[in-house]
């Protein structure tokens, strides 16, 4: 099975201190603090929508460490699974027909 987060490595997290993504409508954010090896990452998985309105949200922390960055992979691989990974679409309303045409 392909790993979608094998990019998810310990040099990756040196980037930025925050990090939105998605795979499809798999929403997903990292907030690191510390340094490798001693610091941690808190991670959150939440429906298809903007982090800041997400109602279904799930969070996890990990030790920014090879080992806990390993288990982030993994946990993010479970959510991804229950969760789902629908391609992102807009939802826009279906057509209305009008009269006459």
């Amino acid at each position: 099975m392909e790993n979608r987060f094998a990019f998810l490595t310990m040099d990756f997290f040196t980037r930025a201190s925050v990090f939105p993504g998605s795979v499809g409508a798999f929403r997903y954010r990292f907030q690191r603090e510390g340094w490798m090896e001693t610091g941690k990452i808190q991670a959150w998985v939440y429906e298809n929508i903007c982090f800041e309105l997400a109602q279904d949200v799930e969070t996890e922390t990990f030790p920014w460490t090879e080992e806990g960055i390993a288990a982030l992979r993994s946990w993010l691989s479970e959510k991804y699974a229950a969760r789902g990974g629908a391609p992102y679409r807009i939802p826009y309303p279906p057509a209305q027909k009008q009269e006459g045409v």
